[in-house]
This record gives C-alpha cells, sequence and structure tokens, in this order.
C-alpha cells in the first residue's frame, strides 16, 4: 500500500480499519472524549495536512480553514465515539486522496462492522456495472452466479453504489472509487432488507428482496472467496510464453521467487507479468525484480515535498518577492528521482513483455509501472491503475484511532502526473460482462497476442 518507509504497518492499518458506507443508526458506544479531545483531533487532521498535504491544489476549491471552522461544531455535537469518528473521516475525505484516511478505534470498528451487512452476495465492478462474482448455496438457484444487479431500492445499482459508498473510499481517482463502491453496492445496515433487480446470465430479470444477513444466517458460498492469491505464480502458456503474477510487493518473497524461477525464465520466448492484483507494498520489490528485465538503467519516479522555514514564511508575509512561496506555503523541495534502477548482475531475460494491469494496481506496483516507461520491449496491457502512491504521515488520534496524510507527491521522471490519473496502459483493454460469464480473460489474451508479435 505505501510505496517506502511504511508498508507493512499501513498494510495492517487498512486491514484492521476498513472505510465504512454510510448508515443511519450509528453504533451505540458512548462517546468517552472530552470537548478537548475532540477539537483537538479535529485540529490535528487539519494543522498537518494544512502543512503537508501534497496535493491541494487537485481540490482547487475547497477552502480548508472554512471547512475547519464549519465541522468544529459537527464534532463536537457528536454523541458517540463512532460519530466523531465519521465526522473526523467526512473532513478529511475532502481532500480525495488514496493514501490520506481516518481509522476508526478497533473496538469501535469491530462494534461498526457487527451493524453493518449484506445479503450472501459478493459483488464486483466490470466494465461500470454490477456483477455478481460470489453467492451463497442457498440463493445460487435464483441469483445464478454472474447475474448482473440492475437495480437497487428500484434505481440503477451503480448510481446508488456511488451514492451509498463513493464518498467514503479513499480514492485519487474516479475510477478506483467506482471499482470499491460498486464491490460494496449491497452493503448497508444489518437490520434492512435490500430489494435488487437482476438480469442472468441467461436473459433473465427477475425483483427480490433480500435480508442482510449475512452475519445471522448460515450457508456457503459457492466458489470460496477467502482463497487469496499467491504473492508469487509462475506458469508457462502456449508458445513459451511465461506468466509471472506478482500479487503483493509488502515483503521481498515475491522477488526472491522471481529469482529463483530465472533459470527457467531465461528459456522463455516471451514474458507476462501481471500485476492487476498488486495493491502494492515497498517499491524496492518492484525495482529488484526489474532490475532483472532490462539491460539499460531505469530512472525512477521524480518526487517533491513541501518545505516551511518560519523566517522566510514571515518575509514572505511582508512581499518580499523571494520568499513569497514560503509566506503563501506553496514552497517546495524538489528531491529529484528516488535514483535508478540498475541492470542485475547476471543473465537477464530480455524477451518480448506485456505487463498487465488494472483499476486495482497502487502504490509501489504503480512505481514499477513509472520505472520501465519507453521501455522498448515492454508493454503496458490493461486498464489504468488506481492513481496512489507517495509517503504517509502516520498520526495517532484521541481514542485509540489513526490518520494519514500524504506528504510527498511522485510524478513521472519528466514531471507527468501519475497520483490522481492513473498509469495509462499502450494498449487499453478492459473486461466485459460477458468476457466473465464466458470466463475468458481479454486481457491475457491481448497480452499474449502482444508478446507473440514481439511489438506493440
Amino acid at each position: 500500500m505505501l510505496s517506502r518507509m511504511f508498508p507493512i504497518v499501513a498494510a495492517s492499518l487498512l486491514a484492521i480499519a476498513p472505510t465504512l458506507p454510510a448508515q443511519e443508526g450509528s453504533p451505540a458506544t458512548p462517546v468517552t472524549l472530552s470537548d478537548a479531545d475532540k477539537i483537538y483531533g479535529l485540529s490535528l487532521l487539519w494543522q498537518e495536512a494544512n502543512y503537508n498535504f501534497a496535493y491541494f491544489d487537485r481540490v482547487p476549491e475547497l477552502q480548508w480553514d472554512s471547512l475547519y471552522r464549519a465541522t468544529l461544531p459537527r464534532i463536537l455535537a457528536t454523541t458517540t465515539t463512532y460519530d466523531y469518528y465519521r465526522e473526523l473521516q467526512r473532513f478529511i475525505q475532502t481532500l480525495g486522496d488514496g493514501h490520506t484516511g481516518v481509522y476508526l478505534p478497533e473496538d469501535v470498528q469491530r462494534e461498526a462492522s457487527e451493524r453493518e451487512s449484506y445479503p450472501w452476495l459478493l459483488t464486483q465492478e466490470v466494465d461500470g456495472r454490477v456483477l455478481v462474482r460470489n453467492v451463497g448455496a442457498a440463493l445460487a438457484a435464483q441469483v445464478p452466479l454472474h447475474s448482473e444487479i440492475v437495480t437497487i431500492d428500484g434505481r440503477p445499482a451503480a448510481v446508488v453504489a456511488m451514492e451509498r459508498h463513493g464518498p467514503w473510499v479513499e480514492a485519487s481517482t474516479t475510477h478506483y472509487r467506482r471499482m470499491v463502491a460498486l464491490g460494496r453496492a449491497l452493503e448497508g445496515p444489518a437490520t434492512d432488507s435490500v430489494t435488487i433487480t437482476i438480469a442472468t446470465p441467461a436473459g433473465d430479470r427477475r425483483t427480490m428482496t433480500l435480508g442482510r444477513d449475512r452475519r445471522t444466517r448460515e450457508d456457503t458460498w459457492t466458489p470460496d472467496p477467502n482463497v487469496r492469491p499467491a504473492p508469487f505464480e509462475f506458469r508457462w502458456l502456449d508458445d513459451g510464453i511465461a506468466y509471472v503474477a506478482i500479487n503483493t510487493m509488502g515483503d521481498t518473497m515475491p522477488a526472491r521467487h522471481f529469482e529463483d524461477s530465472l533459470p527457467a525464465l531465461r528459456k522463455a520466448r516471451g514474458l507476462i507479468l501481471d500485476l492487476r492484483r498488486n495493491g502494492g507494498g515497498s517499491s524496492s520489490v518492484g525495482y529488484r525484480i526489474a532490475s532483472w528485465l532490462t539491460n539499460d538503467s531505469l530512472t525512477t519516479s521524480a518526487w517533491r515535498t513541501r518545505e516551511h522555514r518560519a523566517a522566510m514564511k514571515a518575509w514572505g508575509s511582508y512581499g518580499i518577492e523571494q520568499h513569497l512561496a514560503y509566506g503563501q506555503m506553496n514552497a517546495w523541495y524538489d528531491g529529484g528521482s528516488h535514483g535508478t534502477v540498475e541492470p542485475a548482475d547476471g543473465e537477464r531475460v530480455i524477451v518480448p513483455t506485456a505487463i498487465l494491469m488494472d483499476h486495482a494496481t497502487a502504490s509501489a506496483a504503480e512505481d514499477l509501472l513509472v520505472a520501465v516507461d519507453q521501455v522498448p520491449h515492454m508493454t503496458l496491457v490493461g486498464r489504468r491503475s488506481t492513481g496512489s502512491t507517495g509517503q504517509p504521515l502516520m498520526l495517532d488520534l484521541p481514542g485509540g484511532g489513526k490518520a494519514r496524510i500524504v506528504t510527498k507527491r511522485d510524478t513521472y521522471p519528466d514531471g507527468r502526473d501519475f497520483v490522481g490519473v492513473g498509469v495509462i496502459p499502450d494498449i487499453e483493454v478492459a473486461q466485459t460482462v460477458e468476457d466473465v460469464r464466458r470466463g475468458t480473460d481479454a486481457q491475457l489474451a491481448r497480452a499474449v497476442a502482444v508478446v507473440r508479435g514481439g511489438r506493440r
């Protein structure tokens, strides 16, 4: 998730404190924070973002000081710890960044999770539509796998999902926000039912009302949704093409497995490197793998961070021209690039290579995509990436919660943005609903064709 210094901390934070969808009834934990604590927590967020957030220019309409003042009475009026943290989340989400957010204390998160649920249906975003990716056995005949959820409570399903869940997703890009929100489409208060209209793969249209009983009714998923992809996968495709999936950069294991596989990979006529499920970790893992795939030095992303010098800010406030940027809190320290990735010592794998990417390709995985930009024998295939990387500042909040604020602005070496945009593939390929229903992988098929052709 993070690109450099805190990969393990961030991953555990997101695991125990995911952003929750909006709901009417909140958990009943009485607030144990004093008014002073409440104000301090909000003020800490306001202050640290004010001085350190790297992307205020992406939200030019945001009046940060005015929002702080408007939020003060809202947080003072909260009567539960959950409601207090929801106001903090509402505040910080206005920054619209995938590496910036507020996380509930563990006990509050646990109680909140018990009050939120969904039917025995899991959904996914496919080409902007809400598709059933898993179904409980008791519902399988009524809701066939890969049915499309057309409406939720009488309105277009994707619209409802974005309205209910989109505002609470940590995201720097709309496409990533949509992917996550549509994956949560049926979540809501456990006490409420939900009415859906589906279109089955056979073309039938059905409307039904389901309870959000995932946690109160026993059932069995049709495919097991708890099977996580291995960090590293390697198999052979036809025509001597090697397929390698790097599904995380959270530790060095994928790089070690890649290096252990080099004797076999050196026999490949082409390579497909799949990063579609890679949400990041440490950039050094991706760079280590890349070093075996190039004969040239690779320039990594450029970065800068905001700079504050008290005396210069004072001089700038008096209108002294050379210090105006400090006075306006818009001075920057240019960190240059993160260095170069040098070719590894030993026989490298220089063959036509296609790199698969999608909306879930994030952070350190995006740093790898930036580093291999313009490498002649590499082609990016799929959908644009998450569009979020950087170095967050970690904060402790009153009551045991956490927050993070991104402090580092990363770009391509030539200054092009990918944060807030996503790395754009050389060949854009989206999986369609029809692809999913047929069990075909259109992105992989196109990548194979590219590798076979040996050119973009």
